[in-house]
């Protein structure tokens, strides 16, 4: 299934929140996982933002418990409320 102009700004959108909530750039791991799941999500068909972002959630939340130590480790890094500039 071929994913529309207006469901790739949806999606680019549900993917600026959740970086912001985590404090990701869109290069950073678990930024680009959280994109596949996004693009995962729009091929099985879902449009609205609400659902996406608690998919995304929920899948990130579950990748999250999947991964190695060292992953998990990296990816709190990008959550970690201090910033250090």
């Amino acid at each position: 299934m071929a994913i529309e102009l207006s469901q790739i700004a949806t999606l680019r959108r549900v993917l600026e929140i959740f970086c912001t909530r985590h404090e990701l750039e869109f290069a950073d791991r678990p930024a680009i996982i959280a994109a596949r799941e996004l693009m995962k999500f729009a091929d099985e068909g879902e449009t609205d933002p609400a659902i996406l972002e608690q998919r995304l959630d929920e899948a990130m939340q579950t990748y999250g418990e999947r991964a190695p130590l060292a992953s998990r480790a990296v990816a709190s890094m990008g959550s970690s409320p201090v910033r250090h500039q």
